[in-house]
């Protein structure tokens, strides 16, 4: 049995438990590719394009708090306007920020637009026209729309300011007053052009303080604008040819018998097909993009006592072959994804405790043939769920368990938002973790068979929102595989089946297009064949 559908048959989910008569026997010889077109998508170049800009709207608008003192520069309580960011790459390239306000004297205020968690901060204005620690500023009052960004071109808000009200429009950041002269524009951008890909996602905080009582004012509407560095196209799951969607593929055991060779045969989304020989019946099927050009790789992991375990992969930058020792007979080779942040997928395992509620471990290694690191998270029960919960471009430990009473609990250990529990779904949930939302995040996500449907329960990781009816019924659990991936090509993850049948022409995948909301049917492959996407069930 391969190890997904025999977890699925141990679960008693009634999903197809009999994949290709694959077995857990090791072998040491890698079978040899077949001619691939020179067409194919292995050669095709994939585009790599600066990421667009992503406005984030504000939340926590309303008034500013007037100082409680006589001031000047005695600062109230802020009013703090939030922005949610997610989904950009550093390093930013740009940065813009806009308010609708009003109040009646600018020379009162002071703006400051802060990074996620303090790291970088940059002064939009303070106390407009002030020309000692003891003058109040300009009196003129805001009344309008105002966009700071650096290649803004107008009048120094300073200057501005001895009309009434400030003209609405686009100006420059400028240096903190008191000033005893209009002060020199500053780059609103410079202070976060280091912040790391972590560091920027997250939320921003736009601060108004208030710092003379007697005049008061308030924000009705805030945006920032960031535009990130260089970025890849999207990433989606069992992606051959980098295009951001996800490809049909499937292996069949065209050798026969438990050992038998393996052919890869992959319908490229809206494309070409492709195939290759490549592996054992007995291999797990365990494709990734491990050379870092965005296209995901043929690859198989042959279990086999310590040091004789190997991962065979096709790399397709070149058509290389890379060959490594690493894992061991009975690990679990479906946890393999980016721990470290490098555009990389690392081989990793996850290797159950010995015995019922003995602690299991997670194996990576980053580099190849390099030092093996390792993380102890879980133990014997538990069932994997990999995959980047925080969104900071590293995988994440995480592992569903009984909980008791009925229901499955998930633990997370994040790299950047640290440790959580989430109770969710039942023990007998199979995980399909994915990006549902297009926020950037693993979404906690499992299956369940009811009444011949497979049900699909997700808990969006934009909202946190947990709902005790299913996001969608889609599916019948007697004879489907579920294979979510990105087929739409959307940046988010799509509910998907494959289900085979005697009919060779009736064997389709199925998908849910996210972007849509309809169904897509595509035929491809046999009764007898696995679908590959399959392989991040748990």
């Amino acid at each position: 049995m391969f190890w997904t559908k025999t977890k699925v048959s141990m679960r008693k989910v009634m999903l197809p438990v009999a994949v290709l008569g694959l077995t857990a026997a090791g072998m040491i010889i890698c079978s040899q590719l077949n001619s691939v077109s020179a067409s194919n998508a292995f050669t095709a170049s994939n585009s790599i394009a600066a990421s667009p800009a992503a406005t984030f709207p504000g939340t926590g608008v309303g008034a500013i708090p007037d100082a409680s003192a006589g001031g000047p520069g005695a600062f109230g309580t802020p009013l703090n306007i939030t922005f949610n960011v997610s989904g950009l790459t550093a390093p930013l390239s740009d940065v813009k920020v806009d308010f609708t306000a009003t109040h009646s004297w600018i020379g009162d205020l002071n703006v400051v637009l802060t990074s996620p968690g303090g790291t970088a901060s940059q002064v939009i204005f303070s106390q407009v026209g002030a020309t000692s620690a003891t003058s109040f500023g300009s009196s003129s009052d805001l009344l309008g729309t105002y966009s700071f960004f650096d290649a803004a071109a107008g009048t120094n808000i300073w200057t501005a300011s001895a009309a009434t009200p400030v003209p609405a429009g686009n100006y420059r950041t400028t240096a903190a007053g008191p000033s005893a002269s209009t002060p020199p524009f500053t780059s609103l951008t410079s202070p976060f052009a280091g912040l790391t890909t972590a560091q920027v996602n997250g939320t921003w905080t736009l601060a108004f303080r208030d710092g003379a009582a007697g005049d008061t004012g308030s924000v009705t509407a805030a945006n920032l604008t960031l535009t990130g560095g260089a970025a890849a196209a999207n990433d989606a799951p069992v992606d051959f040819n980098g295009d951001g969607k996800s490809d049909y593929a499937i292996v069949r055991n065209t050798g026969g018998g438990a050992n038998g060779q393996i052919t890869w045969s992959i319908a490229l989304n809206g494309g070409s097909t492709i195939g290759a020989a490549w592996g054992l019946a007995s291999d797990f099927f365990v494709p990734e993009d491990y050379d870092g050009d965005l296209k995901d790789d043929i690859a198989v992991w042959r279990p086999g006592a310590a040091t004789q375990a190997f991962w065979y992969i096709l790399q397709s930058n070149g058509n290389t072959l890379r060959t490594e020792s690493f894992g061991q007979a009975g690990d679990d080779p479906s946890v393999i994804g980016d721990y470290n942040g490098d555009g990389k997928a690392d081989l990793a395992v996850y290797r159950a405790g010995a015995s019922a509620g003995l602690g299991s471990t997670w194996f990576f290694r980053t580099t190849p043939e390099g030092p093996v690191n390792y993380m102890p998270w879980g133990q014997n029960g538990d069932f994997p769920a990999p995959g980047d919960y925080d969104g900071d471009g590293k995988n994440d430990f995480v592992v569903q368990r009984n909980n008791g009473g009925g229901q499955a609990r998930f633990w997370l250990s994040q790299t950047t938002a640290g440790f959580a529990t989430v109770v969710f779904g039942t023990p007998t949930d199979v995980v399909v973790p994915g990006d549902y939302d297009g926020d950037g995040k693993t979404d906690i996500a499992t299956i369940r068979g009811s009444a011949g449907a497979i049900n699909w329960y997700i808990r969006p990781s934009s909202t946190g929102v947990i709902s005790g009816s299913p996001t969608a019924i889609f599916g019948a659990s007697a004879t489907d595989f579920p294979t979510q991936g990105d087929y739409d090509g959307d940046g988010k993850t799509d509910i998907a089946i494959w289900r085979p049948n005697a009919d060779a022409t009736m064997c389709n995948f199925w998908s849910l297009n996210s972007s849509n909301g309809a169904a897509r049917v595509f035929e491809w492959g046999q009764n007898g064949d696995y679908p590959v996407a399959n392989y991040n069930a748990h």
